[in-house]
């Protein structure tokens, strides 16, 4: 069964089927895949069950909330030659919806050490008042560019029995491989 041309946006069966798909189509047997803690099961689950290394870099509580140590992220990526890093926007399970300085700065980091993003934002439109989510690829071209973004409505309307989610991919190179992925993998 072959999947359709990718567009910049395709529906996939599921954000965690999503996020399988994307660390096969985007990375090989033994790299390093880098993932905030705490975080959720699936994800470190599918770095694993995929034959890659998860390397973990741990949130730090600040002022009562979570934040980013930049510098733990960035040493790591150096060291254990980190190929993708996932990004989950708002955070799972702290709730932590990140500000748009604080993904530009994880972003800049990604760049600079040709380390691709994948953001799971399934959480994008359920945030408190006087918090505001920040879709990553829309930060930059570069960004987008660099970058594959998970949505789905299983959060927000009660839909997870419906394995329905969507990737955005902008890059066609990313696309490409993705795509052949999917058609290798339903063949």
């Amino acid at each position: 069964m072959a999947v359709p041309d990718l567009r910049p946006v395709c529906p996939t069966y599921g954000v965690v089927t999503a996020l399988y798909f994307t660390i096969l189509a985007l990375t090989e047997p033994g790299d390093g895949i880098l993932l905030n803690f705490p975080s959720y099961p699936p994800f470190y689950r599918a770095i694993g069950q995929n034959g890659r290394r998860l390397v973990r870099s741990e949130l730090v509580e600040r002022g009562g909330k979570y934040v980013f140590d930049f510098e733990d992220m960035e040493r790591k990526i150096e060291r254990e030659q980190v190929k993708l890093y996932i990004l989950c926007s708002p955070q799972n399970p702290t709730g932590r919806v990140w500000t748009r300085a604080e993904l530009e700065r994880v972003g800049e980091i990604c760049l600079r050490h040709g380390v691709k993003v994948v953001s799971d934002e399934i959480h994008f439109d359920i945030t408190y008042p006087g918090h505001e989510h920040s879709v990553f690829a829309s930060i930059s071209e570069e960004l987008a560019a660099n970058s594959v973004v998970l949505t789905a409505p299983s959060k927000t309307f009660n839909l997870a029995g419906m394995k329905t989610s969507n990737i955005v991919i902008r890059n066609k190179e990313l696309q490409k491989r993705w795509k052949e992925l999917l058609d290798d993998k339903l063949s």
